[in-house]
This record gives structure tokens, sequence and C-alpha cells, in this order.
């Protein structure tokens, strides 16, 4: 249901268990006026309610009681998507002392966002359609009242915080548009037969009769025409006279004779583009359901069943530049956890080449999961486009796996073929798959033959496609950070710690290991207990997260100093001198903030005198030690001589030479 030209329309679906269709094209065939909108692609039929008998209408509403508001909602709900770059601009805010956004904040404005974009975009599309039609524009008043009477119902897909109060949700528009995703933030934080075709009408039937769905054939076609010419007193027409307007309107008509897919790879433009110049300026992934079979044996029923025809699926991250796979992940179908873990390969993997993570300037994927994963492909490129639907012609990988499959997998004995559309005359032989099937691996065989492949592909084209790296300008290299990656892609322990005496000590694959940061700060959270991320790969460094998300530190494993300095080996002394200049500053900071506190109480006092005595035997001076200022005078008032050193020859026995014996205090 739905409000179509000012009046309150409903579909068949609606009317199901109320009417017939039979029953409801009856009644519209009496009076056109109860067909407010003809069925098309993409767009059911629509009956006005109001026109239907009063018994339909009755029980119409006794079934829907808010018919209308649902329908005057429906626009809105169904304009809403997931904003990912709100999602991830709440995500990176921090304010003045370094905290973030608590975790579900920043669900809550990336939702308000979400909904207030689709305000926008419903609006816009109404002043649109209103223009096209001469019509005046829609009463703002009017339509604030229909977006804060749909927020309820937003609400159970999109939890916000959005005003209910028409004029207060307006206003909070206006300052969106005006200030962005901040000011979601609260202060709280041609022949002769064709010629008989002699005018608009006549010519529009028989373009529809061509464009029909069905691919009517001319002989067909001209036989539906000449009924209605010969009841209208048109000249009828030959199969002929209709190949000739079917050329003459080929483009017109394709869309409905081929269907839209096929109509954009048959008939739509080809842009015809250019490689990538270097790595890492854009990267294309999807998921292929590989052509390589393997057995699987369960037991069902009680019964041990052997099956042949089974498949693994890839996803592949791609940079076009070198048809390089710098990512890939391998699992049973594909999901949103396979294409994470191929994204978190192709970051793994641009270490490997060029010394640290790197996320693309550009990321295409296809719509597979684009609500749930659009926030992960934007924090993995600086922009995110995703292909058309259905659009073969728009990725690019797709060539890349018909060629990854001929040159590796057709040469395997469990190659199953090139897929069901391909030519019968280029698919393996059926009867040699069948008596060679005890021969296929087992899954995890599978998987060891696609891993192989990939590896081989990458070895082929590595020294290639580092060689290009060089040509990446600099502002084009976009490292992903150790802390991004953590929060990213990392494991969690499941668990919650608090900071010790040695630091974190998370247990990470059953053992107890010890992590620590030098940041200063980390020690003003002592209080905190902290949800540790990890990557399994390498646990040289941790990230540190609290409950609500707003403060987070990297840490890196603890160095284990040897109690003997015989047992010293390189870089301890270093790690020990690293420790120890760290308590020196930490211990610095805190006596100068004691300082300043003191010397702000001692002003304080100072310009009270009504304070008495007794609380002023409270003030320190910077060592701790009370004021006493005429005990001082008195010690400078004494004047005590110089006595000369005597030098005394001593006999020193050999040792170790050591400069700073603080260099070998380990406490």
């Amino acid at each position: 249901m739905e409000i179509y030209n000012g009046n309150l329309c409903v579909t068949y679906d609606d009317l199901a268990g109320i009417a017939t269709m039979n029953a409801i094209q009856h009644i519209a065939k009496k009076d056109a006026a109860v067909q407010a909108r003809k069925a098309c692609v993409g767009n059911p039929a629509l009956f006005n309610l109001d026109k239907l008998p009063l018994r339909f209408q009755t029980e119409v509403y006794r079934r829907y009681p808010d018919l209308k508001a649902q329908a005057e909602s429906k626009p809105f709900v169904e304009s809403i998507e997931p904003d990912g770059a709100a999602l991830d601009f709440y995500q990176r805010h921090q304010f003045g002392d370094g905290k973030y956004l608590p975790t579900d904040k920043q669900t809550e404005y990336a939702n308000n966002a979400a909904v207030l974009n689709a305000f926008r975009l419903v609006l816009e599309q109404s002043d649109s359609q209103h223009r096209k039609q001469s019509k005046r524009l829609i009463s703002r008043a009017e339509f604030w009242r229909k977006a804060a009477q749909a927020l309820p119902r937003i609400a159970d897909t999109f939890p916000h915080t959005l005003p209910e109060n028409p004029r207060r949700l307006q206003e909070k528009f206006n300052q969106y548009v005006r200030e962005g995703y901040g000011a979601l933030i609260t202060g709280k934080y041609e022949t002769r037969n064709a010629a008989k075709i002699d005018d608009d009408t006549k010519e529009s039937l028989l373009m529809r009769l061509i464009s029909d769905a069905r691919n009517l054939d001319n002989e067909q076609i001209a036989r539906l025409y000449n009924v209605v010419a010969e009841k209208l007193g048109w000249k009828t027409i030959t199969g002929a006279a209709v190949g000739v307007w079917r050329k003459k309107y080929d483009l017109v008509t394709a869309g409905g004779r081929l269907g839209e897919t096929r109509f954009r790879n048959q008939k739509s433009m080809l842009v015809k583009r250019s490689r990538p110049t270097a790595p890492l300026l854009y990267w294309t992934m999807d998921g292929w359901v590989s052509e390589l079979l393997y057995q699987k044996t369960e037991t069902r029923n009680g019964r041990t069943i052997t099956t042949y025809t089974n498949r693994l699926t890839i996803v592949i991250v791609l940079d076009p530049c070198l048809n390089y796979p710098v990512g890939y992940a391998i699992g049973e179908r594909e999901t949103p956890e396979l294409i994470k873990a191929a994204l978190r390969d192709a970051a793994n993997h641009t270490a490997e080449l060029f010394g640290c993570r790197y996320y693309s300037n550009q990321i295409q994927s296809d719509n597979y999961g684009r609500g749930t994963l659009k926030p992960l492909y934007q924090i993995m490129s600086d922009i995110y486009t995703p292909a058309r639907a259905h659009n073969a012609k728009s990725k690019v990988i797709e060539p890349f796996f018909k060629y990854f499959n001929k040159k590796y997998c057709q040469m395997c004995v469990n190659w199953g073929g090139f897929g069901i559309t391909s030519n019968k005359n280029l698919q393996p032989n059926s009867e040699f798959l069948n008596k060679h099937r005890h021969d296929f691996p087992t899954e995890e065989g599978c998987r060891q033959q696609l891993v192989a492949f990939i590896e081989r592909e990458r070895a082929e084209k590595r020294a290639e496609y580092v060689k290009l790296f060089a040509k990446l300008p600099e502002e084009r290299r976009l490292p992903l950070s150790d802390e991004q990656y953590l929060l990213t892609f990392g494991a969690d322990t499941g668990y919650r710690n608090a900071l010790e005496g040695v630091g974190l000590r998370p247990t990470i694959g059953g053992i107890k290991r010890d992590y620590d940061c030098f940041d200063p700060k980390f020690r003003e959270y002592a209080h905190v207990r902290w949800a540790v991320k990890y990557d399994p790969d390498n646990l040289d460094h941790v990230l540190a997260v609290n409950e609500n998300g707003t403060l987070r530190f990297m840490l890196e494993r603890k160095h284990v100093q040897p109690m003997a300095l015989a047992d010293r080996r390189e870089g301890d002394a270093e790690q020990l001198a690293r420790v120890q200049e760290f308590n020196k500053q930490l211990e610095n900071g805190i006596t100068e903030r004691l300082a300043l506190a003191n010397n702000k109480v001692e002003q304080l006092f100072n310009d009270n005198p009504q304070l008495d005595v007794a609380t002023r035997l409270l003030l320190c001076d910077s060592r701790g030690q009370n004021k006493n200022h005429k005990q001082t005078r008195r010690l400078q008032a004494h004047e005590i001589e110089d006595v000369e050193a005597i030098e005394i020859a001593t006999v020193r026995r050999p040792a170790l030479q050591i400069e700073d014996e603080d260099a070998f205090n380990l406490y």
C-alpha cells in the first residue's frame, strides 16, 4: 500500500484473502478510476481504496487500522540505507581529552544520519515529481508531519533518537544539512506496409507488442495488432511490416525483449577504461564458486554417503593494474565473514610486499551484503564504488575468474567445467568425471589446490607488482595503522583484563601473555577493565579497548630482562633504558603536576590571610616538606668554610666497568 497521486492505494497482495484477483479486475473494468497504476517492471498494480466496494474497504481498514499512516510512512522507510561514511566518522571522532564516542552512540548517530539522508532523498524526489507535473510543491509543514509520523516505524529497523515533534525534526534536519555529521553529536558528549502505421497511437500499439517480454514473433504480433485494427477501422498489416518496424525500433523495444540485465550488457554504451597505473589505486573484489570438485563423506540416517559434486567458494581482492590477487579467502560459501577475511589478507599481504599495511584508494564490490559490509569497504578504501547489480561489464574481476579457471583449474582431474551457461562442447566429459570421481581430493585437498594456484599467480607477478609501487605518488599511499587494523580485523579474547604491575595479562591461545603501553595516559586508567583485540598471526602488539569504546591504547609485548648480566643479549640494555626513561618521564610529569598544584594552593593561602595557621601547615613544598622559611633563612645566615678534599690512594680490584649503575637495576 502506498500514496499514489494523492490517493491511498493497495496492491493485489494487500487484498489477499479479502478479494480475488478476478474480482478486482472485474471491478476495474467497470470503473477505470479503480486502477490507479498498471503493473510494470518493478512496480505492482495499484488500486484506489476509496473506489473499491465498501465491504472491501471495511475489511482492509479492519486488517490495517493505521493504513493511511503506514502508507504515508512507506516512502521514508524504503529509502533508508546504512551510511558507512557516517559510522566511520563517529568511530574516528575524538574529543579534546582523547576519548572517543561510546560504541552505542556511534551506532545511534550513524542511524540518525541514515534516516535524515532518507528524508532528504524523499523530499528531493517529491519536489522533482511536482515540478515535472507543474504542481505546487508539497507543504513543508505537511512533509515534516508525515516524516515525524514515520519515525516510530523506522525505529523498528533503524533505532534512532530523532525528535518526533515535526518542528523539532525539521530544525534538526536543517542543522544537519548545514553542518554535516557533527551536528548530530550532542553537547553531552520506411516501406509501404510500414506506412500503414500512420499515427502515434498505432505506432505505440505496435511498439508495445514488439517489446512484449514473451518475445512474440512477427506473425503473432501482426495477428494481435490486426484484431485491434479491424475493430477500429485501421489498415491491417503483415508479418513483413512488423519486421520493418522491429528493425526501426530495435533499441526502444530491446528493454522489454531482453530484460534489464541483458539490455545493459548488450545495448548500453560500453565505457572503455584504462588499467590503474600503480598498485593500491583501485581494488575490485567478488566471490567465485570454483569449478574444482571435491568428495565429501557424511553419515545420514545411519548410512554413509559420499558426494562428489561439492565446490568451494573463493573471494578474491584483485588489483587490476596487473591483475594481481592482493587478497583472498576460501570457504564453503560466500559470507560477510569470508569477504572480511579476504580484505584482512589483502591488508597483511601489502605489508609483506611494501613493508607496512595499506588500504586502497578505491574499492569496487558487488551488492552482496552491502548494508552490512559497506562500513568495512569504506575503512579499507578512500572511495567505495559498488558495481551496478547484474552489470557484468562493470566488474573487471569476472574475466579474471575465467582466466584463472582456464589456466589452473582446467588442468586438474577434478575440474568441473566453465559453468552451466557455457558451450556444452567445451565442458569436460561427464563419463570421465564419473570414472575418476574417487580420485577427487577432500575439502582440505581442494583448498590446498586453490591456495597453490593463487600463490603461483602471485609469484609470477610479484616482482613487477612491487616495481610498479614506485610509481604510486606519496599522497596516494594510505597506511592502515595497527590500531585501525586490530579494531577492524582483530580477534577478541572474550574476557576483560585489569592493569597489573606487569601491565595487561590476557590469555591468548591458552597462554597468559604480558603487554604494556609506553603512553603515560594508559596508567591513569588503572581502574578500567580492558577488552583485548589481537592478530593471531602477530602477537607482538595488541589493542586495549574499554567497554564502551571511548578509550583505545596500543600495547606491545613486554620485553623479558635476564637477571644475570651474563645472560644479557643484544637489545636487552636498550629495552631496559627505554623502561627507565619512561619511568623517569612519568615521575617528572607527576612531580610537575604536583608542584603546580602546590603553587596554586600556596597562592590561595597568600591571597586569603583569613585562613588559620593550622590550615597553612598542610602546605608542602615540591619535595613533600612543610614550608619553613625561617629555618631556610637560619641556615643561610651561617657561613660554612670550604674544606679541601684529601685524596686517598686506593687499590682497585679488576671489575666490570659500569658507567651507569641504573643500567643494571631491574627493579
